[in-house]
This record gives C-alpha cells, sequence and structure tokens, in this order.
C-alpha cells in the first residue's frame, strides 16, 4: 500500500526535510540511546535523533501470555514493557531473551518508566510498583483505591501518576512514601484518568477523564494553573518549547502556554477524535487518529501541510526520527513507517493482533508490543 500525498502536501513535506536533518544531526551526537519512559521522556517528545531506514527486517520476538498494550522502554541494554497476562518483563535488547518477569494481581496498560536502575509502574491490581531493574526485586509497592492506567513520569527524585481512584499521587521515588496527592474534580458521565503526565521545569502536567488540564508544582502540589475542556481526554500533554500540545475528545488541538495557562493555538478537527499523543518537530506537528488518519500540521498556525493514511484506527502514538521517517502501529496488526519526504507508506509488518502500544526506538532498533502478546524488535 502506497497511499500518496497531494502535490501541494507533498511539497510542505519536502520543505521540512532540511529542518529534520540539521535537527538529527544535533539530537544524534546528544541525546541518549535509551528510551526509558513513555513516549521516550519527561516532555513526552518521541523523537528519535538515531534511527533505522526503512526497510527493517525482524530481530527477534519475545511472546508474553496476554495482549500487550503496554509501550516498550529500553534502558540499559534492556526492554521492559508489561502484559495482560499480569506480568512486567524484563528482555535482554540485543536478542529478546527473557531476563525475569514480575507478577502482579491485575493486567498492566501502565508503560513503565526506568532511572537510576529502578522500573516503576502501574497495575490494574490498583498497586504502583518499583523494581530493581537488574534482578525484578521489589523495592517499594504502593496501593491507591483503584485501577492504574497512566503511564509514570519520573523526575527530581519523585514519580508522578495518577490511578482511577481519582486522585494524582506524588511519591518519593527511592521509599514509596506519599509527598502529595490532589483529587481530580469529577463528574458523573466522565470519570477515570487514561492520560500520562509530563514533566517541565518543575511543574508536572496531567489531564482527566474529566476534561480539566492541571499545571501543579512538582514539589508542592500546589496549583500553577488549570484549563476546563468539555470533553473527556485521552491523549497524554507533549511539552515542546513552552508550550503544552494535547489533542482532546471535543474534536480539538490545543497549544498551551505552560507558564499562564494560556492558549496560544486552537485547532478544530472537524470529525477526527485522537486517542494518541502528538509529535512535535521543528514547525510540524504529527497527529494520528482513530479513524486511520495521521495529519501533519503546521505548528504556527495549525494548517495542515501533509496528509497521509492508513486502513486500519490509530491508537498509538507515532514516533518521528531525524532521517524523516514516521513509525506508528495500526489496529490492522501492522507496524508503519511513513515517509515524510516521499508522503508514502515505505515499509510495514503483520503481527497477529491489532497495535496500541507507542513504538520506542533504541540503538537503531524499533520495538513495539501487539495485541498477539508478541513484544518484536526490528532494525537491520
Amino acid at each position: 500500500m502506497k497511499p500518496r500525498l497531494s502535490s501541494a502536501g507533498r511539497l510542505a513535506a519536502l520543505t521540512v526535510f532540511p529542518f529534520l536533518l540539521v535537527f538529527g544531526l544535533i539530537f544524534a551526537t546528544s541525546a541518549l540511546a535509551d528510551w526509558p519512559m513513555f513516549l521516550k521522556d519527561r516532555l513526552h517528545s518521541s523523537f528519535a535523533g538515531k534511527a533505522p531506514r526503512p526497510p527493517l527486517l525482524l530481530k527477534w520476538k519475545f511472546s508474553t501470555g496476554g495482549p500487550v498494550y503496554s509501550s516498550p522502554v529500553v534502558y540499559s541494554g534492556k526492554v521492559f514493557v508489561g502484559s495482560y497476562d499480569k506480568k512486567l518483563y524484563a528482555l535482554d535488547a540485543s536478542t529478546g531473551s527473557l531476563l525475569w518477569a514480575f507478577r502482579t494481581d491485575g493486567q498492566i496498560l501502565s508503560t513503565p518508566a526506568v532511572q537510576d536502575g529502578v522500573v516503576f509502574f502501574g497495575s490494574k491490581d490498583g498497586k504502583f510498583y518499583a523494581l530493581d531493574a537488574d534482578s525484578g526485586d521489589l523495592v517499594w509497592s504502593f496501593t491507591t483505591g483503584g485501577k492504574i492506567l497512566t503511564s509514570p513520569v519520573v523526575a527530581d527524585g519523585t514519580v508522578f501518576f495518577a490511578s482511577n481512584d481519582l486522585y494524582f499521587y506524588a511519591l518519593d521515588a527511592k521509599k514509596g512514601k506519599r509527598l502529595w496527592r490532589m483529587k481530580f474534580a469529577a463528574y458523573e458521565k466522565y470519570s477515570g484518568v487514561y492520560s500520562s503526565p509530563a514533566y517541565y521545569n518543575g511543574a508536572v502536567f496531567f489531564a482527566g477523564k474529566n476534561g480539566i488540564i492541571y499545571s501543579q508544582d512538582a514539589k508542592s502540589g500546589g496549583r500553577n494553573w488549570s484549563f476546563r475542556t468539555f470533553s473527556a481526554i485521552y491523549s497524554s500533554p507533549v511539552i515542546k518549547d513552552g508550550v503544552l500540545y494535547i489533542a482532546l475528545g471535543e474534536r480539538k488541538l490545543y497549544g498551551i502556554d505552560v507558564k499562564s495557562g494560556k492558549i496560544v493555538l486552537r485547532k478544530n478537527l472537524g470529525d477526527e477524535f485522537a486517542y494518541s499523543s502528538p509529535v512535535i518537530t521543528g514547525d510540524r506537528i504529527y497527529l494520528a487518529f482513530k479513524d486511520g488518519h495521521i495529519s501533519a500540521f503546521e505548528k504556527r498556525r495549525a494548517k495542515v501541510a501533509a496528509d497521509y493514511r492508513l486502513p486500519g484506527p490509530v491508537n498509538s502514538s507515532p514516533v518521528v526520527t531525524s532521517n524523516g521517517f514516521l513509525y506508528v502501529g495500526c489496529e490492522d496488526g501492522r507496524l508503519y513507517a511513513i515517509d515524510l519526504i516521499l508522503g508514502e507508506v515505505s515499509w510495514g509488518y503483520r503481527t497477529g493482533g491489532g497495535i496500541h502500544s507507542s513504538p520506542a526506538i533504541s540503538d537503531n532498533v524499533v520495538y513495539v508490543g501487539s495485541k498477539d502478546g508478541g513484544v518484536y524488535a526490528f532494525g537491520h
């Protein structure tokens, strides 16, 4: 399948290439090879400065005992990922061989975060766990009053996450002691938390299914600002150049100044619904939609610059690479690579189930999970 851009969209795609090349050269020399948390880092940048060029080959596959919705993360030569078989797995990043597995009492949707040799993640059993990354031994656990579906972010010795008990938590990363928590303002129609937090410059940013976006002081838990929307939010916030970008269930894309909470960009998406999170690279915003549509917007005015379409719904959040490709999973079971310069799908690999997991890229290898229970690694 080779979906093409319109001539105008193709020209717009070509204009972004010089930036990607220069920006990628900078990142290739400065960015860490690891991909230690959801969407790579605390800002949810989901950008790979060093990435393989498709076509790719399957390097290895590891089979878990249940669907994999969790996104793989990579840290110090290991891949960590959760499964609906209630286990968190540590795999050798080169071979895919099992290093250890830790069983919880609930399915794992949460993507883990790894820092300072400790793996942090939540489970639908309502507990949040910290494990030794080398041995898989339990360091500590913390019990909440609801299922944990969000992925944590770790910063300044604190781990942040939300639970479906409608609290947002800040825990001491070493001891698991609660530092502060905040109760979500909830109303009956929209309850729960799916969006995962981001961290920037001493503040933590998160959103509830209640449609409210929050900025809290990371140390004290005090409110910086909040912004109310009028629909559920599933997308996670992404921060770039002092602006928070997020897609809303009310079919809008917002850019919000992280200091003031004021809107700096508002884009009506029409009938398009985004479950995944945006990726911001240079002067482009990439956003994937439930109907398989992927749009590239100009960052300044949110005008559509390029357009792509896949043959199934997209729940996976994309990765954009310095060499001009976008990797994303699709519910048709394929991991796709879209050539952003030519405006076409340049490669795809079919797994045995839909892909909800978001890809991670480290050391020229692309990792992703599938609902067939597999964890896949692709490279050359």
